[in-house]
Parts: structure tokens; C-alpha cells; sequence
């Protein structure tokens, strides 16, 4: 699935993986970017990347702002569910509204995405769904708990996309990204990967048609153990 003249849908994209994913799909030629932001400071952002990007207000916890994508964006043929939540802790010490509020964020936020966005992809004769999940969702990390779960749950979610769009010419893809560069990881001392790098393997990994895409340095080097070896990944998290 080529990035040039489709349009694409990337939510959580005023920042981090998700700008940066905006900013190469328009670097690919992509006719039009859905770029989605949850508060309204963030809009200005998006605005100033020019007229073939389209600032939309989407907030994973509100069902609203949600349903309202189908009439917002209704010629996406690609969506990169990118948005999501991170949170540290381990599952023992971390409340049940904090790992709820993962599992509802990560899993059942990007569900209800992908069913809002896929009449359109539908109706457009197909296209490609990117769910950017985690490294830690192939092996937990004990200090992140709740998101790990949820990242696997996302895991779990995409295989099943997978086989059940295939009869629609819809590819589902796996992102499983390590450490990046981006707010979200300031005070991690271990080595990061660069957004933009980690933006431009994501989508040459749908255009390659990869079912699992690992676009910085740590999952690609973890990734293909994790396909021969899981019990090695998980021991490996186990440590950290």
C-alpha cells in the first residue's frame, strides 16, 4: 500500500511519533493527512504544516469525539492508530482505575477508532491499518505494567483485524516500537531512536506490506528473537 496519493489518518499526531508520522507521509506524497489532536493548544500545530494536513479533534476517551471521525475524515484509506497512553508502575502497586484506564486507552480506544474509520477505508476498495503497539507488548516489562498489558492486548487485537479484513484488501500491521525520542521517554537513560527515523520505518513497513514493523534499534534487533524465541524476550524485559 503506497503512501503517495492516499490519504492518511494518523491519530495522536500534534507530537512525538505521531508529528512525525504527519510530516513524512507528506514528505511521501500522501494527497491528504488526517491529523488528529486531543487539545485544542495542540490544533495550531497540525495547522502550520499546510493545506494537505487536516487538524481533527479526537479523544479516545470520549465515544463522541470518535463517532464523529466517519464524517470527519471520509476518504481515509490508511489509519495509523498511533494515539495511546503510557504509564509506569508496576500491576501490584498501580490502582485498578490507572490500569483500567490503560486497557480502556490502548485496546478499546483504538477499536472503536478502527471501527469508526472503516467504512471509509472500506468504500475507498481497501487499504492498510498500522497499530502502533510496543516492544513490551511481546515481553513485559514489570515497571509497566498496565501498558504492557494493554500494548499485548493491542497485539492480540491486530492479529485478529489481520484475518478478519483480509477478504477486504485491508492490511494490518504491527508496530512495535522501543525506546524513541519523544516527551514521553525524558529521564530513560538508554539509548532512543530518533521520531522521524522511527516515523519513516513505520511507513515503509506499509508500503512493504510487513505484518510486524520494528522501526528503531532496540525492537529491531529484539523483534526477530521474539519470532523464534519469545520466552528469551520475555526474560530479557524480565531484568529490566
Amino acid at each position: 500500500m503506497k503512501i503517495a496519493n492516499n490519504t492518511v489518518m494518523v491519530t495522536g499526531a500534534n507530537r512525538g511519533i505521531g508529528l512525525a508520522l504527519v510530516e513524512k507521509a507528506l514528505e511521501m506524497g500522501a494527497a491528504k493527512v488526517y491529523a488528529t489532536y486531543r487539545s485544542a493548544e495542540n490544533r495550531s500545530v497540525l495547522e502550520a504544516l499546510g493545506g494537505r494536513v487536516v487538524p481533527v479533534h479526537l479523544d479516545l476517551a470520549d465515544k463522541a469525539s470518535i463517532a464523529a471521525l466517519a464524517h470527519a475524515a471520509p476518504d481515509t484509506n490508511i489509519l495509523v492508530n498511533n494515539a495511546g497512553l503510557f504509564t509506569g508502575g508496576n500491576l501490584l502497586n498501580d490502582s485498578d482505575e490507572q490500569t483500567r484506564n490503560d486497557i480502556e486507552t490502548n485496546f478499546f480506544g483504538t477499536l472503536a477508532v478502527t471501527k469508526a474509520a472503516l467504512p471509509a477505508i472500506k468504500a475507498a476498495g481497501g487499504g492498510a491499518i498500522a497499530n502502533v503497539s510496543s516492544i513490551s507488548a511481546l515481553g513485559a516489562m514489570p515497571s509497566f505494567g498496565g501498558y504492557s498489558a494493554s500494548k499485548a492486548a493491542l497485539h492480540s487485537l491486530t492479529q485478529s483485524l489481520r484475518a478478519g479484513l483480509a477478504g477486504d484488501n485491508i492490511t494490518v500491521h504491527g508496530v512495535y516500537p522501543g525506546p524513541v525520542e519523544t516527551r514521553l521517554t525524558e529521564g530513560f537513560e538508554m539509548e532512543k531512536t530518533p521520531a522521524p527515523t522511527v516515523a519513516a520505518n513505520i511507513l515503509a513497513g506499509i508500503e512493504a506490506g510487513d505484518d510486524e514493523i520494528f522501526p528503531d534499534a532496540m525492537s529491531a534487533q529484539l523483534g526477530p528473537v521474539f519470532m523464534t524465541a519469545p520466552k528469551q524476550v520475555e526474560t530479557t524485559f524480565a531484568a529490566f
